[in-house]
């Protein structure tokens, strides 16, 4: 049996964060970069890895994600955070895996957002905040 993607992982992923993102309530907006619609903090991310390992049994799913948030007025770093998390596949073949990173990224998707939020300038000002993703 052959499985595919889809679509690339982190182009699959862009979607799925940029709704996690909108549904905090926290932001003015969120906007896709580069966008005509100025930001103040810039979300860069990079999906490091996305494995089902078969060399234990059983198998375990990793998700490691890394997020770097950018203040664009100063031009300045607020915070840089890596994301891992790891999970027994609920079975071994690439639907298990499907289902066990789905879980993952969840879980993954909650901290990021949770991230942004806590590290973004102020809570105060956080409402006025656009996030550019």
């Amino acid at each position: 049996m052959v499985n595919r993607w889809a679509d690339t992982p982190a182009r699959m992923l862009e979607p799925l964060l940029l709704q996690t993102l909108e549904q905090t309530g926290s932001f003015r907006a969120i906007v896709r970069a580069p966008g005509v619609v100025p930001a103040n903090i810039r979300l860069d991310t990079e999906l490091v890895r996305l494995q089902q390992d078969f060399g234990t049994q059983p198998s375990k799913v990793q998700i490691t994600l890394r997020a770097q948030l950018i203040d664009m007025t100063d031009q300045r770093v607020l915070a840089v955070k890596l994301f891992d998390e790891t999970e027994n596949a609920v079975s071994d073949n690439a639907y298990g895996g499907v289902i066990t990173a789905n879980r993952l990224l969840q879980r993954v998707l909650d901290q990021l957002s949770d991230f942004c939020i806590n590290e973004s300038v102020s809570p105060q000002a956080l409402k006025s905040n656009t996030l550019s993703k």
